[in-house]
């Protein structure tokens, strides 16, 4: 296992082992048909190039296995959303919640009112159960914009 920085966590991860999963796991839509989750799955491709960064080394495709949420739309047009996903992993250090802003070390969030993570190890919730081991949640929330027609 790799130790990385992200924010004020250290974790421990297989990228690997979980990137194996995701490369093998399929789409979220194909568990769930409804607006909200195909419109998270179009805007995968808009997530910053710090988040996208964010999931590519934690080895996650967040257009699988993950559960997603949408709570509201935003003022400006936007969603806000919430998803959680799982790595191969543990915690080593970390706060239990971290807001990502331009003047944070280790992965920051420019452009963005804000982006909030949090890495979860003890009440893990829908783990496929072909998931390896050890597991970490890994919880993400963001505004990202409606793109379905």
């Amino acid at each position: 296992m790799d130790r990385i920085k992200v924010g004020s966590y250290v974790l421990e991860i297989d990228e690997n082992k979980t990137r194996q999963f995701y490369e093998k796991h399929h789409f979220i839509t194909e568990d769930c048909d409804c607006d909200y989750c195909a419109n998270y799955i179009l805007a995968c491709d808009t997530f910053s190039s710090e988040v996208k960064h964010l999931f590519n080394i934690l080895g996650i495709d967040p257009r699988k296995e993950g559960e997603i949420s949408e709570y509201m739309e935003m003022d400006d047009g936007t969603h806000l959303y919430g998803a959680f996903y799982h790595i191969v992993g543990k915690i080593i250090d970390g706060p239990q919640l971290q807001l990502l802003t331009n003047s944070e070390k280790g992965v920051s969030i420019p452009n963005c009112d804000e982006v909030e993570i949090d890495f979860n190890e003890k009440d893990l919730d829908l783990v496929p159960d072909d998931f390896p081991k050890p597991t970490v949640q890994f919880e993400i929330q963001l505004n990202i914009p409606w793109l379905l027609r």
